[in-house]
């Protein structure tokens, strides 16, 4: 298969671009992590959430829906939910359940050092807990899966190739894990792991709110 390079080059630019989006949008939050008895201060800060946080999702989305419409040799977009989907589903989620279960008993036997970005959502659920539920549990389960399954395939393995996009599930779990956590090893094969498990699900189902599911029920089990 003919790489072309310079495409290569710019969807790079674009997925890191995107990713920097993200980041600018969570800003609000960690302002009103800075001065959260400040009622005033956190309600300003919450509507300007809102507004970045939204605009991003809308164009997430819209960019998403366009390189479906464009170019879309996986065919990814909506399936419906027959029975080899829902074993594979089922599947999926007990082996999620699995997963939890490895992290609570590696937490427990002090094996996996809290990482820096849970760190940071305990604390932000600490000072406003409504807040960060809402973003937890909502709005970064869309946004990160739509960026780091939708666009990176789209950009990277749009392709029906089996190989190529057991490679792209790969790359994707692995970047997951580098941008949640570089602390240790163990700490990134933690987030790389669940990065596979999604990235695997958008592969096979070919639908995106299978994996936006998927990590809406982590982030609320990790909550609780």
């Amino acid at each position: 298969m003919k790489i072309d390079w310079q495409q290569l080059f710019f969807n790079i630019l674009k997925f890191i671009g995107m990713f920097f989006v993200y980041q600018i949008g969570t800003i609000p939050l960690q302002m009103a992590y800075l001065m959260p008895t400040n009622q005033a201060f956190v309600l300003v800060a919450f509507v300007m959430y809102l507004i970045t946080t939204g605009f991003m999702l809308v164009l997430f989305i819209q960019m998403y829906r366009t390189q479906l419409r464009k170019h879309n040799l996986a065919h990814f977009g909506r399936t419906k939910p027959t029975k080899r989907i829902v074993i594979f589903m089922i599947m999926i989620v007990i082996l999620w359940i699995l997963f939890l279960a490895m992290q609570i008993w590696m937490n427990q036997a002090k094996l996996l050092p809290t990482s820096q970005n849970q760190q940071t959502v305990i604390a932000f659920a600490k000072a406003i807990p409504w807040w960060m539920g809402l973003d937890a549990v909502v709005f970064a389960p869309i946004i990160e899966e739509i960026l780091f399954r939708g666009f990176f395939f789209n950009w990277f393995f749009n392709s029906n190739d089996k190989r190529m996009q057991l490679i792209g599930v790969f790359l994707s779990g692995a970047i997951f894990g580098a941008v949640h956590d570089v602390s240790s090893l163990l700490g990134w094969l933690v987030y790389a792991l669940m990065g596979w498990l999604l990235a695997l699900t958008y592969a096979y189902t070919k639908d995106i709110r299978y994996n936006i599911g998927l990590h809406v029920f982590n982030n609320l089990i990790s909550l609780i």
